[in-house]
């Protein structure tokens, strides 16, 4: 397809996560109607197939602004099944990449109760046995993985990190415990590990030099979250009619600035994100920098705008029969997840100052 065509499809699937994202928010449930559609969806293999990363956001964008919780999931099984490409094993990586083609659903599961934002270190031991390592531990914030057939995870193998592409099978039991302030509909459960094989066959080597769709798409979130409650600030002030004179919101010079402020905030977001991603297509060297900086701006950007919106609707924008509460708090989520805004500014900072090279911490 053609990037109009895959971002008029993500407009569509966007439309049908709407009409149901409140009402998984509210029961904590997976939006399992955008999972069906989209593994029916060329936009599920459209980074496989060689689309862009600018297009690929920009699609991941409008997911979440139908449903945020939604295009998340989405997202860590993008980067799950997309890891499928730096299996060591051939056979292995074609079988799991026509797995993934087929509609298989993978799971993000690298988080650990103790690592934090630092869910690329894993802490946890396994031991070695006959064909691999087996793992006894626990895996958090595992987005969507309930529905996954396989899981990304890690492990410390003879003092060094491991990482592996493995069946959620028997071995891995889930704790329900996903009852979150916002992101409510990602369902994203603690996941244990019992004795849980981890094949030698399956395992993956990264290569740094090449963009991961998380990293990249991180961004895109936030930027829906604001696209949909700019868009709620102005439909209201539109309709919002006020005595005595019963004139409209949007009259008011405050409401004027206010969503002003807010177009503001979104055209800096996406600009960075734009050209985030445009350094990630192109290979340069400074992408992961601009990954990082973009998912900074974008994750303040959308907290402020939904904020802002919120303040503009008043008591009425308290209220759960309007979307713009949900927003507020799937925005929230944006600068807690990885990395976050403090360790991307200590990161940052410290490279820029020339302490992350030889002779610094």
């Amino acid at each position: 397809m053609t990037d109009t065509e895959l971002l008029n499809e993500a407009e569509r699937l966007s439309t049908l996560l709407a009409e149901h994202a409140s009402k998984h928010d509210r029961e904590t449930s997976f939006p399992v109607e955008g999972k069906a559609a989209i593994l029916r969806s060329p936009l599920n293999t459209a980074l496989l197939e060689g689309a862009s990363f600018l297009t690929f956001g920009r699609a991941l964008a409008t997911l979440c602004r139908g449903d945020a919780s939604f295009g998340t999931a989405w997202l860590m099984h993008q980067g799950a099944g997309l890891s499928s490409l730096a299996l060591t094993n051939p056979a292995q990586r074609d079988f799991f990449l026509a797995e993934f083609r087929g509609g298989a659903w993978f799971g993000n599961a690298l988080g650990e109760p103790t690592s934090g934002n630092l869910f690329l270190t894993p802490l946890q031991q396994a031991r070695r046995v006959e064909g691999g390592w087996r793992l006894n531990g626990a895996k958090r914030f595992v987005s969507g993985g309930e529905h996954a057939k396989y899981l990304v995870t890690s492990a410390i193998c003879d003092g060094q990190p491991g990482f592996f592409l493995i069946d959620k099978d028997d071995s891995v039991r889930v704790e329900e415990i996903w009852d979150p302030m916002g992101m409510r509909a990602t369902r994203s459960q603690l996941l244990h590990l019992q004795d849980t094989l981890l094949p030698d066959s399956r395992r993956m080597v990264f290569d740094p030099t090449q963009p991961n769709a998380i990293a990249a798409g991180l961004p895109w979130i936030s930027i829906g979250i604001a696209e949909a409650a700019m868009a709620f600030a102005i439909s209201y002030a539109k309709e919002r009619k006020l005595p005595p004179e019963n004139r409209p919101l949007a009259e008011l010079q405050w409401a004027q600035f206010s969503v002003a402020d807010m177009s503001i905030r979104l055209e800096a977001a996406r600009s960075i994100a734009m050209r985030s991603a445009m350094a990630t297509d192109q290979r340069a060297a400074d992408f992961p920098i601009l990954q990082m900086q973009a998912k900074t701006v974008a994750n303040e950007a959308a907290v402020a705008i939904a904020n802002a919106a919120l303040e503009l609707a008043g008591g009425t924008g308290y209220l759960k029969s309007r979307p713009i509460e949900r927003y507020v708090r799937d925005a929230m989520s944006g600068p807690l997840m990885a990395w976050s805004g403090a360790l991307v500014r200590d990161f940052l900072g410290r490279t820029l100052l020339g302490l992350n090279g030889p002779g610094g911490r």
